[in-house]
C-alpha cells in the first residue's frame, strides 16, 4: 500500500524526512510499544524509496531508542512514553508560568537595527532591538528555541530580574510603560534544521511548531518580536471553543 506521504529532495534529505513520518508512528501509538513494525523492503515499496534510505532511517529511530532490531528477527519498537513528558500546553498563563524546574540558556545576545526583525507578520519594526536566543528547558529537558526582538527602550528597563529568570513576554509587558495594544500569534509546523536539532537535542527533520509572536503599541509599533520553535513532544494548545460551536 503506498502512503499518502510523499517524499520530496530538498535541504532535509530523504532518510530524515522518512524518520521523521515514522517517528510520529511510533509517537502517536499507531506503532505501540513491542509492536512489530513491517520490514525493509515493506517501506521501501510503501514510500517508494530505495531500501537504503529505509535503513538510514531506520538507524536514526535506533539510535534514538525508539526500535530494536536483531540479527535475523524482525524490529520492534521499544519507546513507551514517559509521564513526566506531557506536552506543555501554551495558554496566555505560559507567560506567568515558572516552575522550580524551568531553566534559561541565553545563546547569544547583540543589538540590531530594526531591518533584522525582516518582514514580522503584523505591525512596524521602529528603531534598534535587543536580540537574545535562547533555550528553554522543564526539568534539564529542552523543549524551546528562540529568537526574540525587544525594543531598546523596553530592554533596558528589565532590570537585574532579566532574560535568564523571567519569560521575556512578561518582561516586555511589564516594563513596556505603555498599553500593549495588540498581542497575536501565528503558529504552523515544520522541521527541525541542524541547528534546532542540536539545540532542541532532536533528530534532523523532526516535527516542529513554530510559532511568531508580535506585541504593538498603540501606534503600531513593534516592541517584542519572537521567533520560537518548539519540540512536537513538548507542544500542545488548548483553547475554549464553546461560543465557537454555539454560535452567536
Amino acid at each position: 500500500m503506498k502512503s499518502a506521504f510523499r517524499l520530496e529532495p530538498g535541504p532535509v534529505t530523504l532518510y530524515a524526512q522518512l524518520a521523521g513520518i515514522l517517528r510520529e508512528r511510533i509517537k502517536s501509538g499507531t506503532w505501540p510499544n513491542g509492536a512489530e513494525i513491517p520490514t525493509l523492503e515493506e517501506l521501501a515499496q510503501e514510500f517508494t524509496v530505495a531500501r537504503v534510505t529505509v535503513r538510514q532511517a531506520m538507524q536514526i529511530l535506533m539510535r534514538d531508542g525508539l526500535v530494536s532490531s536483531q540479527r535475523g528477527r524482525r524490529t520492534f519498537v521499544t519507546y513507551a512514553p514517559a509521564e513526566d513528558k506531557s506536552p506543555l500546553f501554551l495558554s496566555i498563563d505560559m507567560v506567568n508560568a515558572v516552575t522550580p524546574t524551568y531553566e534559561v540558556s541565553v545563546v547569544s545576545r547583540d543589538e540590531v537595527p530594526d531591518s533584522y526583525l525582516g518582514q514580522p507578520f503584523m505591525g512596524s519594526p521602529r528603531g534598534s532591538y535587543m536580540r537574545i536566543r535562547k533555550v528553554d528547558s522543564e526539568r534539564g529537558e529542552p523543549y524551546s528555541l528562540s529568537t526574540n526582538f525587544i525594543a531598546m527602550a523596553v530592554y533596558k528597563r528589565f532590570g537585574k530580574v532579566g532574560e535568564d529568570q523571567v519569560k521575556i513576554a512578561r518582561l516586555v509587558r511589564d516594563k513596556a510603560r505603555t498599553t500593549l495594544a495588540s498581542c497575536n500569534e501565528r503558529v504552523t509546523v515544520g522541521a527541525a534544521d541542524l541547528d534546532e536539532s542540536q539545540l532542541l537535542k532532536c533528530p534532523i527533520g523532526a516535527p516542529v511548531a513554530r510559532i511568531r509572536r508580535v506585541f504593538l503599541d498603540g501606534k503600531g509599533d513593534i516592541l517584542y518580536y519572537g521567533q520560537l520553535t518548539y519540540r512536537s513532544d513538548r507542544f500542545g494548545i488548548e483553547r475554549d471553543i464553546t461560543d465557537m460551536v454555539k454560535g452567536s
